[in-house]
Order: structure tokens, then sequence, then C-alpha cells
């Protein structure tokens, strides 16, 4: 089988070009003219480049291809259209310009494509969807553009994502340091998934016969923000970490203060769209048909192993 993959440089594809060499299956990765490609060479993964927004790129790397997995995209951007562009209009050009022998489609999408879960109830697949942010809607329109397509399509949503390579747990990990973990709604409820258990998740995606559709992927048991900040203090040797309760407000707040700085040209930490993701009390889903469907289970436990990162201090989501 020859897959051909999008975001094979990204948090996910860094996993994900590992497995599939050693499931036996050829890559080939799709990527912009800049990105560095020396470690998905390296993996054995042949390399294109071109934009997702370009039918000719687009056919050019279709050329031999079994199965697509598309996992490029974005969510941290100042403008809208921008992570339209990122999410949606990257997949439409990806099903606009499938060929007929398309075996599989595999899109990673996102829990945010949901919206918020119920207290007490983790989102499951025969939920009705209502996104919160931006980021969400982009999501969630992509797997429209996706189940328009002839061939089988798997949908996959996976919540917060953590492991080496992954870094936007890094504040969290520093305010643990110092003895003090701020969040919002540390009641809140929340499902993580580990970048290497979300490649195998691809992989079986890509290797077991199973239905079209949407599957979560996330580790069975959902956890509170506070244990999550207690279990990144004990990451930290901090076991003692206090956690407080942010109010929205002032996230909001930094929120629109990080936008400003970025617009005056420092680099993009935080958004007001990303917030309401946040602001969400409960972003819990249930992994049971994905463990069903396609002989997948999770090896990772965030709360077993207290880390966040399997090889080096410091880098999560």
């Amino acid at each position: 089988m020859r897959v051909l993959v999008t975001g094979a440089t990204g948090f996910v594809g860094s996993h994900l070009l590992a497995q599939l060499r050693d499931a036996g299956i050829v890559v080939r990765a799709f990527a912009r003219p800049t990105s560095h490609t020396s470690r998905a060479e390296a993996l054995g993964a042949e390399v294109v480049r071109g934009s997702l927004l370009d039918a000719d790129d687009v056919r050019r790397a279709y050329e031999d291809v079994d199965a697509v997995v598309h996992a490029a995209g974005g969510g941290l951007a100042l403008e809208p259209s921008a992570i339209f562009r990122a999410n949606t209009e990257t997949t439409a050009t990806l099903v606009r310009c499938a060929p007929p022998t398309l075996r599989r489609f595999v899109l990673v999408s996102s829990l945010a494509a949901h919206g918020p879960s119920r207290p007490g109830k983790p989102a499951t697949e025969e939920e009705p969807d209502a996104p919160r942010s931006v980021y969400g809607e982009s999501k969630l329109e992509a797997e429209r553009h996706a189940d328009a397509l002839s061939c089988p399509v798997t949908i996959l949503r996976p919540p917060a994502l953590y492991g080496e390579g992954e870094h936007r747990m890094d504040p969290l990990l520093d305010a643990a340091r110092r003895g003090v973990i701020p969040m919002v709604h540390p009641g809140g409820t929340m499902s993580l998934l580990s970048g290497p258990d979300c490649a195998a998740a691809i992989v079986k995606a890509l290797t077991t016969e199973h239905p079209s559709g949407r599957y979560y992927v996330a580790e069975p048991a959902p956890i509170t923000r506070a244990t999550m900040a207690r279990t990144l203090g004990r990451r930290v040797g901090r076991p003692d970490v206090r956690v407080i309760a942010l109010p929205p407000a002032t996230l909001r707040a930094a929120a629109a203060l990080a936008e400003l700085r970025a617009r005056m040209g420092a680099p993009l930490v935080l958004t007001r769209d990303k917030v309401r993701d946040v602001l969400c009390r409960h972003q819990a889903c249930d992994p049971s048909r994905a463990m069903r469907e396609l002989d997948w289970h999770p090896k990772d436990s965030f709360i077993a192993t207290g880390r966040p990162d399997r090889n080096q201090e410091g880098a999560a989501e």
C-alpha cells in the first residue's frame, strides 16, 4: 500500500511515519516548499512539495497512491479565513482531486468539531455537533467535504494531544515548577491522547476493515483539569502544586492582548478563538467505537505515567 500523508512533518505526522514504516506501508509525504523534511526522508518517506490549495500540486501527489491520511491543518491564526484555508479548503482540494482508484481517505479532525460534551457524558458519535470555535467549525466543514468522497472515509476526532514534540503544555509545566497552576474550570472534564496512540489509530484506520464514519480516539477515562494540573506537578517534582481557578474574563483578556502583540510582530501564542474551546467546561469523548471497530487500544495513560512526554521533560500538549 502506498499512502499519501499530509502534515507528515507535524506532531502527529512525526509519530505516524515511523509506525507506517514498521507496518510495511510506503509513504509519500506532502510538504510545503519551506518545510524541513530530513526526518521524514530518514524514515523512508518520498517527499513531494507543493500547496494543498493548488489542484495541480495535489493531482501530482496523488499519482499511484492507494490511500490518503490528511493530518495537516492549523488553528492558531489571527483571521478566521486562515483557519478555514488550513483545515477546510485543503480538504476540499484533496476531495476534488481524488482519483477514482482511491481505496481509503483518513481525515484527522478534532473533538472541537463536536463542541462541548455534557457533564458526566463524554461525547459519542451519535450526538449532534455544535462547535464553539472557528477552528471547530472549520474541522466540521472539512469532515463534510470528506463525506462527499465515493471511497471509504474514516474521520478520526482526537482530543488534546500530548507527547514528544508537542509543546502546548509548556506554560502549564512552567507554572507547575513555580508551584501554582491557574486553570479555567478546574472541575471540568477532558479527554487526552498521546501522539503515538493517535498515530496508531491512523494506522488501524488504514489496515483494518471497517465502515466509513466518525470515530473518537482518546484514552478511555476522562480526567478533570485539576487532575491534569496535579499530574503535571508530579512530573516536575512538585506534587504539592496548587491549582487555582482562573476567571474566564482573565483568559479572554490575555488572548486579546496576545493577538494585539502578534499584530505588532510578536509570536502568536494564544487567540480568542482558542479560548472559546478552552472555556468549554467539559471536553470529553468516548472512544468505545474506535476500540471496537478499529481494534485499536491506546497504550499510554497520561495519569498512570504522570508524564506529558515519553522522552523529554517539558514537551507536551
